[in-house]
C-alpha cells in the first residue's frame, strides 16, 4: 500500500470526512499527512468501475482537469498523470489545441505549455479513489449518511458525528453509529445540512447570499464522424452577455469520444430533445459547434442541468 506522507505533522488520531466526490477525495488525502486515521462517509456505493453514480450528477457534463490543478494532483499522487493518459485521456494544450470564441472575438492561437487533460469526471474521479484507497489509514462508509455532529459538554466544539448505516438488504433500516473524530470536514456540497446542526447546537448559522444566474444546460457524449477534420481538439463558444447568454463545448475524452455540452443564462436553457439540443447548437454566436456533431452519432441521452430553475 501506498504510505508516503509529504509534509507530515500528526495532529490527531481521526478525521471524518462528509462525501466521497472529488472535494471529499482530496481533502481525505491532505489529511493522511495529519491524521492517523480518515473516514470517508458517502451516501452512494461507490462503482467497481469508472461509471456515473446518484450523488454525482455533473458527471455526466464537460469537464476539464486545467494546469495547476494537474500538477497539484500529480504531487498528490504520483504516476496519476501518466495512469489517466494510459487509459485514453487526451493532453490538450490549452491554447494551441482548443479553439476559444470570447467575448472579444477568436482567441489566438499559440503553443503555451499549458495542458490540460480532458477525461471525462467519472474516470478522473474513478482514478483519485482507487490511489486514495491504497492508503492504509483511509477507510471508506460506503450507503452511509451523516445525520448530525456531536458536541463536546461544553459545546464549544466538535467530537463527532451521528452516521446512519443503511443496510445492505433493505435501505429503509438502518442502525446508527457516533463516531468520534477531532476534525470533521464537509464536502457534501449543495446538499450540506451543516447551517441546520449548528442551529441545533445553538450557534447560529452562517449568513447565505444567493446569487442566481439561472444557468442551465445539457450534455450529451458524440462519437465524432470518421470523415471529420478540424484544427482544434476541443472547443469554446463563451457567452458574450447581455446580448448573447448561450454557450457551447466540446471536449475530447477517453475512448475517441466528444463530451458535448450546450448552456444558456437567464433561463435560456437548452433543450432536452433531439431536435431542440441541434437547433439550440445552430443558434450559438458560431456554427463550429453544430458543425460538429450534426452528423456525429449520440452515444447517450441529453442530460439537463439547471440552477434555480
Amino acid at each position: 500500500m501506498y504510505s508516503e506522507t509529504n509534509f507530515s505533522s500528526k495532529i490527531g488520531s481521526h478525521a471524518l470526512v462528509i462525501g466521497g466526490s472529488i472535494a471529499g477525495l482530496l481533502a481525505a488525502r491532505i489529511l493522511t499527512n495529519h491524521f492517523e486515521q480518515v473516514t470517508i462517509v458517502e451516501r452512494d456505493r461507490f462503482p467497481t468501475e469508472p461509471a456515473p453514480r446518484k450523488g454525482a450528477p455533473q458527471t455526466y457534463h464537460t469537464h476539464t482537469l486545467l494546469n495547476r490543478g494537474r500538477l497539484i494532483l500529480e504531487q498528490l499522487f504520483p504516476g496519476l498523470q501518466a495512469e489517466l493518459v494510459a487509459a485514453g485521456a487526451p493532453l490538450v494544450d490549452i491554447a494551441a489545441d482548443a479553439a476559444w470564441l470570447n467575448p472579444a472575438g477568436w482567441s489566438v492561437r499559440f503553443p503555451s505549455g499549458l495542458h490540460t487533460l480532458t477525461c471525462s469526471r467519472k474516470l478522473l474521479e474513478w482514478s483519485i479513489r482507487q490511489r486514495l484507497a491504497a492508503f492504509s489509514q483511509v477507510r471508506f462508509l460506503e450507503e452511509c449518511e451523516v445525520t448530525g455532529l456531536l458536541p463536546s459538554t461544553d459545546r464549544t466544539s466538535v467530537v463527532g458525528a451521528e452516521v446512519h448505516l443503511r443496510s445492505k438488504l433493505d435501505r429503509r433500516t438502518a442502525s446508527i453509529a457516533k463516531l468520534s473524530t477531532e476534525l470533521v470536514v464537509d464536502a457534501s456540497g449543495r446538499a450540506s445540512k451543516v447551517p441546520q446542526w449548528f442551529t441545533a447546537m445553538g450557534y447560529t448559522p452562517p449568513r447565505e447570499t444567493v446569487v442566481n444566474a439561472h444557468i442551465g444546460y445539457a450534455s450529451r457524449i458524440y462519437l465524432p464522424p470518421p470523415e471529420f477534420q478540424a484544427d482544434w481538439q476541443g472547443l469554446y463558444l463563451q457567452m458574450a452577455p447581455p446580448t448573447n447568454t448561450r454557450l457551447g463545448i466540446v471536449l475530447p475524452v477517453e475512448g475517441g469520444q466528444w463530451y458535448v455540452s450546450l448552456a444558456g443564462g437567464n433561463r435560456d436553457y437548452p433543450p432536452t430533445d433531439e431536435k431542440g439540443f441541434l437547433e439550440f447548437a445552430r443558434n450559438l454566436r458560431s456554427s463550429e459547434v453544430y458543425d460538429a456533431i450534426k452528423d456525429a452519432k449520440p452515444l447517450s441521452p441529453i442530460y439537463s442541468y439547471r440552477v434555480g430553475c
